[in-house]
């Protein structure tokens, strides 16, 4: 019987097509982690973290100490 097989073809094309395979994940990657972030973005905070409690925030505006207005702004 005569051997049709190309072993040598056959092993080239297998180590080409993992490398392509890694690259496919590698260029993938970026896709995951912003689908990712949108899953995490768009998920509802958690009850006992955000509370039903408004945020209150204060600012007070004193005088700077040495200026009497008229030095500068």
């Amino acid at each position: 019987m005569t051997n049709t097989a190309n072993t040598e073809y056959r092993d080239e094309s297998q180590g080409r097509s993992f490398v392509e395979h890694l690259i496919f994940v590698a260029l993938l990657l970026p896709t995951f982690v912003v689908l990712a972030a949108a899953v995490v973005s768009l998920a509802r905070p958690d009850p006992s973290i955000a509370g039903d409690k408004p945020m209150v925030t204060a600012a007070a505006c004193e005088p700077c100490a040495g200026q009497d207005g008229d030095d500068g702004p």
